[in-house]
């Protein structure tokens, strides 16, 4: 609670390559040092907005619907063609792939910061756990009557544009008004899409002290046990990561520099573990645009832990309409466990409001996290040993 008070109250918003961020890593950095590590800064380019690339397609794809509207049959080709690079970007976007509104938007710089904490003997597993030190904003997507529609928003303009599409080009080849009355509804999804964008991203940074500072707070902590008291066959990698509101770029970047090094880990993210109502809850699976699936052993591992420690209040919780870390484990082909402590009604306490303060932070909560994860890094370790 230490690190959680410092990030969310000495250092408050840390938005992504804002100051405040950039602090936070300066904290990690003298907090790794303190627990005997060798920290290690990394520098990288990240997009400064997780809104910037949604709001410019939605502009595209409105932009669009004007020249069908008026154009002709030309424009109606110019918006096809305008549509689908705005569609096919944007799916990339969401999977986290490289895009053409990636290379038209502003860029920051950030920093991660890492660590290595070797074992006792030789190293037969790796694992990274790894914790954002970012917050992110406070929109109106994310206030109590509007968040439940999260998980339905990606699909909902998805279709709306691909119905979009087909209209433009339905348009080349007929002439009939029908076809631009039948466009309006979804053009009007589109619109809102695109205010709510532009709303978000006046909106201000989020103190941040569930999302993320008890994350970050459970690895510093875990940190400091680890270099005390290392395991015996498993090489820890401690990450202290950037810009993960904005996209996971830190993470991004972390595994794509040392993936030749980290071959195929544990990848541990911890995110969001200390609501008022939580438990230590870990994902089967997360989806935001693709699905990425939570390894079947470690979910074994978590599974028997939960079942044998019920004071801990563990249990399993699949992650729809959101994204963490783990996205970018799993596109590496990492093995990939995720903690984002959901109540049991699915609720994530305090998710992206400037309501998410020290005061709504229940530390049991974040203290039973940081037990589950240390068991289960030691039966992980207990693998290690009997295949060598």
């Amino acid at each position: 609670m230490e690190h959680v008070r410092h990030l969310a109250e000495t250092i408050g918003p840390r938005g992504s390559t804002r100051p405040g961020e950039i602090e936070a890593a300066a904290y990690g950095l003298r907090i790794l040092g303190r627990a005997g590590l060798d920290p290690q800064t990394q520098g990288f380019q990240s997009a400064r907005s997780t809104y910037y690339p949604f709001a410019l397609f939605a502009g595209i794809v409105l932009s669009s619907s004007l020249a069908f509207w008026w154009g002709g049959r030309w424009g109606a080709a110019a918006a096809a063609a305008l549509t689908l690079a705005a569609l096919v970007s944007v799916l990339q976007e969401l999977a986290f792939r490289p895009n053409l509104l990636r290379r038209v938007l502003p860029r920051g710089q950030s920093t991660n910061v890492w660590a290595r904490i070797e074992p006792a003997q030789d190293a037969e597993e790796s694992v990274v756990l790894i914790g954002h030190l970012d917050t992110h904003r406070t929109p109106l997507l994310f206030s109590e009557r509007w968040v439940g529609l999260l998980d339905r928003m990606v699909p909902t303009a998805m279709a709306a544009t691909l119905i979009l599409l087909g209209l433009f080009i339905a348009r080349v080849f007929l002439s009939h008004s029908l076809l631009n009355y039948a466009a309006i509804p979804f053009a009007a999804l589109i619109l809102g899409l695109f205010f709510l964008m532009l709303q978000a991203d006046f909106t201000p940074f989020s103190p941040g002290a569930n999302d993320n500072a008890t994350g970050a707070g459970v690895v510093m902590e875990l940190a400091g046990e680890l270099e005390a008291r290392p395991l015996a066959k498993t090489r820890v990698w401690i990450l202290l990561s950037g810009c993960e509101e904005v996209g996971c770029y830190g993470a991004e970047a972390f595994a794509r520099a040392f993936k030749q090094e980290l071959g195929r880990p544990v990848w541990l993210s911890i995110d969001s573990v200390g609501g008022i109502g939580a438990g230590v809850a870990y994902l089967t699976s997360e989806t935001f645009l693709l699905t990425t699936r939570s390894d079947p052993e470690l979910l074994k591992l978590a599974d028997d832990i939960a079942r044998r420690n019920p004071q801990l209040n563990a249990y399993a919780h699949a992650y729809r309409g959101a994204f963490t870390e783990g996205a970018i484990g799993g596109k590496y082909g990492f093995r990939v466990l995720s903690f984002v402590s959901h109540r049991r009604d699915g609720i994530l306490p305090e998710w992206h409001r400037k309501t998410d303060t020290v005061e709504n932070i229940d530390a049991r909560v974040a203290e039973n996290t940081a037990l589950f994860l240390l068991m289960l890094l030691r039966r992980i370790d207990e693998q290690s040993e009997q295949r060598a």
